[in-house]
């Protein structure tokens, strides 16, 4: 296995504690809560099912990055570009989604714990995205197969990573209060 490859390996591993911590914190702080707000009622979920079908499209389309640099193929470069765009895409929807919290519902970062930890969690995401999309213009100004490979781990990670983030802060209900 290549040095980059190994790098991310250990790079993705610490980054799997970071986001298990914040997604352990929220749900220790979700189940002592006396009340805790319903997803449904809160966030926009329209909104966050549209930029999950973006994230989960830029998966696809760096698949089709990768299997072309294998292939040696020029559309490479055309593939990490739409990967970049969707996940760009992504970012700002999600900034979107942050302004409209912020100024429509007067839900600021401070709220309450529900809202710190929104924030925390989906911003943190949103930073490794945008970070990947940097990463991404970058390989596809000069595509090579190890960087391509090293690039490709990282993006399929931030995806599933949303998957989970999405299903337990969009999707799963409150029980019994809230």
């Amino acid at each position: 296995m290549a040095a980059g490859r190994i790098g991310m390996a250990i790079f993705l591993g610490s980054d799997v504690m970071g986001f298990g911590g914040l997604l352990l914190a929220y749900a220790l702080l979700r189940t002592q809560a006396a009340s805790w707000p319903q997803p449904a009622l809160r966030f926009d979920r329209a909104l966050a099912s549209v930029l999950t079908a973006v994230l989960l499209a830029s998966s696809a389309t760096m698949t089709a990055a990768l299997g072309a640099g294998r292939a040696g193929s020029p559309a490479t470069r055309r593939w990490l570009l739409a990967t970049a765009a969707l996940g760009a895409a992504f970012v700002g929807g999600q900034a979107l989604e942050f302004v409209r919290l912020a100024t429509g519902h007067h839900l600021g970062l401070s709220a309450d714990q529900a809202a710190s930890l929104f924030y925390v969690l989906t911003g943190f995401h949103g930073l490794h995205v945008a970070a990947g999309v940097a990463i991404l213009l970058g390989v596809a100004r000069r595509p090579a197969r190890e960087p391509l490979e090293v690039v490709s781990l990282y993006w399929q990670f931030v995806d599933l990573i949303w998957i989970v983030i999405f299903t337990v802060i969009y999707l799963l209900p409150v029980g019994g209060h809230g």
